[in-house]
């Protein structure tokens, strides 16, 4: 089994930010009013926007860490409750239902290529499921 990592300082202090927050977050909203990753708010274009992500996606795998943090959502970020677990838990179960679906059918087109079909009108008489390289 992989040794969980420790959490850092940084990520401690984010951790007790958000154990004091009752409303979603964005990340630019985490950024500014904590301090803890520099001057430039820029979420996506900045070594602090990405460390904060890398932060939180630490703070949701730890083990230490007991508190459930919904991330990812369009509203932003928090620490969840019950309620707003249960719901984020179902969207994403079924998120993952739609992906497997689509992938079962990517999985069949690929399966059929090079097999023979009956034609009745402009189709083509031998499936191809990818293009010629």
């Amino acid at each position: 089994m992989k040794r969980q990592k420790e959490l850092s300082s940084r990520q401690w202090k984010l951790y007790s930010w958000l154990k004091k927050q009752k409303d979603y977050k964005t990340l630019r909203d985490i950024m500014i009013e904590t301090g803890l990753y520099g001057d430039n708010h820029d979420v996506y274009n900045s070594s602090g926007g990405r460390a904060l992500r890398k932060d939180i996606t630490a703070l949701r795998r730890s083990n230490v860490i007991q508190y459930t943090i919904l991330g990812s959502t369009k509203k932003g970020i928090k620490i969840a409750t019950k309620k707003e677990y249960i719901e984020y838990s179902k969207r994403k179960w079924q998120e993952i239902e739609r992906k497997i679906k689509l992938q079962k059918i990517q999985d069949k087109k690929a399966g059929l290529d090079g097999q023979v079909r009956i034609v009745f009108g402009q189709e083509k008489a031998i499936v191809e499921a990818f293009k010629e390289a």
